[in-house]
């Protein structure tokens, strides 16, 4: 029978490193499970006496820092920097704070500075919350909490029974369980600090904080969690001041997990004395439990041999923290070793990212050479809470890009970047296009490194998946993924949704999240026999009405339209022209972004014989099944050929003979895959020119049959 791999004191430390660095802002108090009562005035009392008992056993060091920070914050006289540490929405705070002479730059200060100032000696956090009694009555009123009477009290409450929960058995046990899954303490810290958190602000036995943490969103745009975690954006700015550094943050955790540790030995050894055995009781063993194995990987996922990645916390040379997730070189034949057949996605968790900070993985471009080498199919795929990101192993060319870079193939690192883009820095792209959010902003990016050289990958050969995962459930009829363009513009790109996940199929990297649009037509709403299909594509923005605001659905396409709606739809980047057509210059509307070319490069539309596009001649029905047909066989497409129908044939329709042979074979594949089906009297009409509602049909079909988009339309 195992053993457990920690000692009794480095149990102690693990849980002490739990409270002290996880997103607390009164981090390390708390008493034991069977001393919390009802939620009362005595029950905080007790909070509040336990919290200064850790602090009075922080050492000189963790003093000086803690109270350093409180004498810079003081000096902070600048409402807009208050406002940036704010953790929820100042347009809904101010409009509940409003005529209470309360502001969420004011709470933010008087909380931060009353919690680093309580380490003073001749102001204990006693007195500090005595000062705060004014704003925090104000806030109670605010919040209007009814299972309370003290929003300050019951945030100390709540900080007391989290560190009971955190020193359970089951949570002791539940902390060995995710260190041996994932390697890294500081992600045990935040993966099981959150999910205690989480337990108790839904758990219908402490209905406080139920309504706490739902008030707190409703009244201010931020919870529980987002109150705990303001001390993670102070210490980033406090870190840009010449008086305070990553030294001071390090004596504040270092103060508190070793504080934590002396109240507990000291609680331990009164209970030793308190239940001391009788003399000469005999010899005895205590029970060894065998720690619960880690949890299984997602289907596909390699298990990752010990050691496979480390994680260095450093500042990079524009003052920015940089939180990087590495795989030592040493470990990528352990890693190839370790793919399979059906095991061949390499997972690479990032750390979780405090705002200001930037998260990324540092990989060996030997480990996607060997990976694809021993499974063409082989994924790395980069992991955070909000995103990831699924970057296949052949993508990276390695050989050119050390040869870009001027240096061996095993001396160039991929770093991957996924990281949350603050809404500041996309604001006036997403004002002006209008655009409502139903995610975050998630920029991914993928670099060749080699020393101080770096190239960009930035185009790929296949879709390459990226997942975003929303708050809540995404509504798969209304939403999309659109990519921020630098120019202020966005695109609209492939969305597959699965409750809270949205998968993004797209060809490049850029800024990408989920937003969601709701549009009809006063000529086709109600009215029209394709309306479910024009109002899912003119949500996704793929297709859009006239400058009248109709759609116009018995308008005939033509055929730079069509190229128009297929590339969008596909989310092609854009290829510069060429000059190839005789008829086309390159600027005019539908090669605005490079559209016209794209379509050529991919092989979705050749041209006339005589050199021309022809872009206004109006699209006849073959000429549309063609591009629709090209488009299915693009490689990167990997379109699942086996779900056609291939008793269907064009011979089914009445005027077969008056299909032309050039079109023939690309007619039966549509046909077969349920993307056209003909008119009701039998026949193709394979010369008649195609309506905008038919072309809606056409490609919502193609869309849904590719994978590229949920069938709502069909399965409502």
């Amino acid at each position: 029978m195992k053993k457990y791999p920690f000692s009794n004191k480095a149990i102690k430390a693990i849980l002490a490193a739990s409270i002290a660095l996880s997103p607390v802002v009164t981090t390390g108090i708390g008493f034991e499970g069977d001393r919390v009562e009802a939620a009362s005035t005595a029950k905080a009392d007790l909070a509040l006496e336990r919290m200064e008992k850790i602090y009075d056993k922080l050492d000189t060091e963790a003093l000086k820092s803690f109270n350093n920070a409180a004498a810079i914050m003081k000096d902070w006289d600048d409402e807009s920097l208050w406002n940036s540490f704010f953790p929820g929405n100042a347009v809904i705070a101010k409009q509940s704070l409003d005529g209470t002479g309360l502001t969420p730059a004011g709470v933010t200060s008087e909380l931060a500075i009353m919690i680093h100032e309580a380490n003073n000696t001749n102001k204990k956090l006693s007195f500090q919350l005595e000062a705060f009694r004014e704003t925090d009555s104000t806030l109670t009123d605010v919040l209007e909490l009814k299972h309370s009477n003290s929003f300050a009290d019951t945030v100390l409450m709540f900080l007391a029974d989290a560190e009971a929960e955190l020193r359970s058995e089951d949570t002791q046990r539940a902390i060995l369980r995710e260190f041996l899954k994932t390697g890294s303490m500081s992600t045990t810290i935040e993966n099981i600090s959150k999910q205690v958190h989480e337990d108790l602000v839904s758990d219908p036995a402490h209905p406080e904080y139920v309504e706490l943490n739902r008030q707190l969103h409703s009244k201010l745009g931020f919870g529980i969690d987002g109150l705990l975690s303001m001390k993670d954006k102070i210490y980033l700015e406090l870190e840009k001041t010449k008086d305070f550094s990553g030294a001071d943050i390090k004596n504040i955790k270092t103060g508190f997990i070793t504080a934590t540790l002396a109240l507990w030995d000291e609680e331990e050894s009164e209970d030793d004395e308190d239940n001391d055995p009788p003399s000469n009781p005999g010899p005895t063993v205590p029970p060894v439990t065998p720690p619960t194995p880690p949890a299984e990987p997602k289907p596909g996922e390699v298990t990752l041999p010990e050691g496979a990645a480390e994680v260095v916390r450093e500042k990079n040379p524009s003052g920015k923290i940089e939180v990087t997730t590495k795989i030592p070189s040493d470990k990528v034949k352990d890693i190839v070793d370790v793919i399979t057949e059906d095991k061949n996605i390499v997972p690479v968790k990032l750390e979780k990212a405090v705002p200001g900070e930037v998260v990324k993985a540092s990989v060996p471009a030997t480990l996607f050479s060997q990976a694809a080498a021993k499974n063409a199919k082989a994924i790395v795929e980069v992991q955070t809470e909000e995103a990831s990101y699924k970057l296949p192993a052949q993508e990276i060319k390695v050989a050119d890009l050390a040869k870009k870079l001027g240096v061996k193939e095993d001396e160039v690192q991929i770093t991957v970047s996924v990281n949350v883009v603050e809404e500041k820095d996309v604001e006036d792209t997403v004002g002006k296009n209008k655009l409502k959010l139903a995610s975050k902003v998630i920029e991914f990016t993928v670099v060749a490194v080699a020393g101080d050289k770096k190239e960009s990958v930035s185009v790929f050969s296949v879709y390459v998946d990226r997942d975003i995962v929303g708050e809540e459930e995404f509504d798969a009829g209304n939403s999309v993924a659109v990519k921020l363009n630098e120019d202020g513009t966005f695109s609209s790109i492939p969305t597959l949704f699965t409750g809270k996940t949205a998968t993004i199929k797209s060809l490049t990297n850029s800024k990408y999240t989920i937003v969601e649009n709701d549009i009809t037509f006063p000529d086709v709403n109600n009215k029209n026999w394709a309306e479910d299909y024009i109002e899912t594509l003119a949500s996704k923005y793929i297709i859009q009405g006239k400058e009248t605001g109709m759609y116009a659905p018995g308008d005939q396409m033509t055929r730079a339209q069509f190229t128009l709606l297929l590339v969008r739809a596909l989310g092609l980047p854009a290829v510069e022209y060429d000059n190839r057509f005789t008829d086309v210059k390159g600027n005019e509307w539908f090669n605005t972004n490079g559209e016209l070319m794209a379509a050529v490069a991919y092989g979705i539309i050749t041209g006339k014989e005589d050199g021309r596009f022809a872009p206004n001649d109006k699209i006849t029905r073959s000429q549309a099944a063609v591009m629709i047909d090209r488009a299915m066989n693009i490689s990167f497409l990997n379109y699942d050929t086996s779900q056609l129908d291939k008793k269907k044939k064009v011979e089914d329709f009445k005027d077969s003979k008056k299909v032309g042979a050039w079109a023939k074979d690309s007619i039966e594949a549509v046909y077969q895959a349920g993307i056209v089906s003909g008119k009701e009297d039998g026949t193709f009409d394979p010369n008649g020119f195609t309506k905008r509602d038919q072309m809606a049909k056409i490609l919502g079909n193609f869309l849904i049959s590719a994978k590229l988009m949920n069938d709502t339309i069909n399965n409502k």
